[in-house]
């Protein structure tokens, strides 16, 4: 006796959707998450008082022939922090979700990932003078092996500033381990917009999940297959 096989049209036409769908519900889902990110970002600002005086004062001088370390203050770097619903498309084979929180003032990024490869600053370096390197001849032709620094290395007016610097910093918050999800190393490490992630995280990731079997789900019940004898 032969089988009808009912509803492979609407399986087919169903499979032309499932993308389009499974975008609006993953974008609807990690939208809000995604903005209390930003707001959690801007909480971890650190006030003007609690970052090393230096940095918060305003330049002396503009009359100055280079490009200046970014003064520190709280209320543009809290500016500085946002959210942006990124490039959502829908193509062919799949689609692209690209929410995300941003942190974009000059100071903002220095407070965020200053010590991620030094935990303690740069390591000092005293003056030195050609004489001690051994005369102009032996400073620019280095031992081999070894890397040449460049002679302003040598003549910082304080040469442990790296290391006050980032240890009167807080320490840059690392992401947790989340099952099925690739670590990001070093580079996803740091004090606003990447701490507020690691708090925030697992729920995002859960809210995709939730997202994707909500719709896996939806299209199952309409698109259910009967055999008719």
């Amino acid at each position: 006796m032969p089988v009808n096989v009912v509803g492979v049209k609407d399986v087919l036409k169903g499979l032309e959707f499932i993308d389009e769908d499974m975008r609006q519900r993953i974008r609807t889902a990690i939208d809000p998450l995604m903005r209390g990110v930003a707001l959690r970002a801007k909480g971890f600002v650190a006030a003007n008082t609690d970052v090393l005086s230096g940095w918060s004062k305003p330049i002396s001088s503009t009359d100055i022939k280079y490009r200046p370390f970014p003064k520190y203050d709280a209320s543009v770097v809290r500016k500085g922090i946002g959210y942006n619903a990124g490039e959502n498309k829908t193509f062919k084979n799949g689609f692209k979700v690209s929410n995300y929180v941003y942190n974009v003032s000059p100071a903002g990024g220095i407070y965020e990932t200053a010590g991620r490869l030094n935990p303690q600053g740069r390591a000092p370096v005293m003056s030195t003078s050609l004489k001690e390197l051994g005369g102009v001849e032996a400073y620019n032709k280095p031992r081999k092996g070894t890397k040449q620094r460049g002679r302003s290395a040598y003549n910082s007016n304080n040469p442990f500033a790296g290391y006050q610097f980032v240890t009167d910093l807080p320490p840059v918050t690392s992401q947790p381990k989340i099952k099925d999800i690739r670590a990001g190393g070093r580079k996803t490490k740091g004090r606003l917009i990447y701490k507020a992630w690691a708090t925030d995280s697992p729920r995002v990731y859960d809210a995709i999940l939730k997202a994707i079997n909500a719709t896996a789900i939806d299209f199952n019940k309409k698109t259910e297959i009967k055999k008719a004898a």
